[in-house]
């Protein structure tokens, strides 16, 4: 990997439901509608190992939104997918956005976890960094 595949974020390529796709870092217009999709999901999204199975049972309409936002598609293509096509298109979205999420919703989380006055002990324990204040 060259200096500057390492500071612009690469697409991945996937072949899903028989077609191409791009799996392309977030745009700046679709941030909002993603934020607001991802937003009831990040915490499972921050643990070290995702359980895709609890997470699709407990958001999986959070998560669906979020992924056809993501790619450009409609919720109702993602609907039909296969579950594990789902989950590896759910994987790599999250792969190819990980510094925008690590940058993003995990000092969000951080930022609700002091909000709530949760021990830092239960901070490290949930998987998130803790912050210098």
């Amino acid at each position: 990997m060259s200096d500057l595949e390492a500071l612009i974020p690469q697409s991945v390529e996937l072949i899903i439901d028989g077609e191409a796709l791009a799996i392309k870092p977030l745009k700046v217009g679709q941030m909002p509608a993603f934020l607001r999709a991802i937003s009831p999901v990040m915490q499972q999204l921050t643990a070290s190992e995702i359980d895709w199975l609890a997470l699709f049972g407990e958001r999986g309409d959070d998560l669906l939104s979020a992924i056809a936002i993501a790619v450009g598609k409609p919720r109702a293509w993602v609907d039909e997918l296969a579950a594990d096509e789902a989950i590896l298109l759910a994987a790599k979205v999250i792969e190819v956005n990980a510094d925008f999420f690590a940058r993003t919703v995990i000092p969000k989380l951080d930022g609700l976890f002091t909000a709530a006055n949760v021990p830092p002990v239960l901070k490290a324990a949930a998987g998130t960094t803790l912050s210098s204040t």
